[in-house]
């Protein structure tokens, strides 16, 4: 299983190979390579036809408009990246234990920066329970499977 690394009621986060024993980076280096695999940034305007690589919203001088899919709701998960480069994803990710005070819906400071990639749809009261260490045993894609789009080695990111 893969540890909590972190869970301070905002976000319960895991991913971090260092953590588990595996090298020093906080971020997977695949077998046979010596650099750390990044994700780049990906974040959709709703209304958009294409998503933008690489940028914030507000990098891209739309701060604040509405994303297509917002950090709006409890258990939604999101990629843990570097606060100030928008490609230094990895293999971290988070849910967001959603607050409507503290995130509201189109003002929040997640949506734009980080990337929002699906929501707990069982669940996520769980969430509240959980403390770092604490190990996640399974986890599991209930829908969206068929959207993935697994890249080709000519064409994943370096």
């Amino acid at each position: 299983g893969m540890h909590i690394q972190r869970s301070d009621g905002f976000v319960v986060q895991t991913g971090d190979p260092s953590v588990e024993g595996n090298g020093k980076e906080h971020g997977f280096t695949p077998p046979g390579e010596t650099k750390q695999r990044k994700i780049p940034l990906e974040v959709m305007v709703r209304g958009d036809k294409q998503p933008i690589y690489g940028s914030t919203f507000d990098d891209d001088g739309r701060g604040g408009y509405a994303s297509t899919m917002p950090f709006n709701a409890y258990g939604a998960l999101g990629m843990a990246r570097e606060e100030y480069d928008a490609d230094s994803a990895s293999s971290q990710w988070f849910w967001l234990l959603f607050d409507s005070d503290l995130t509201p819906a189109g003002k929040n400071l997640l949506d734009g920066r980080y990337a929002c990639f699906g929501y707990t749809v069982e669940g996520a009261r769980l969430l509240a329970d959980v403390k770092e260490g604490d190990i996640i045993e399974s986890a599991s894609v209930t829908r969206g499977l068929d959207n993935l789009i697994k890249p080709t080695s000519s064409s994943t990111a370096t």
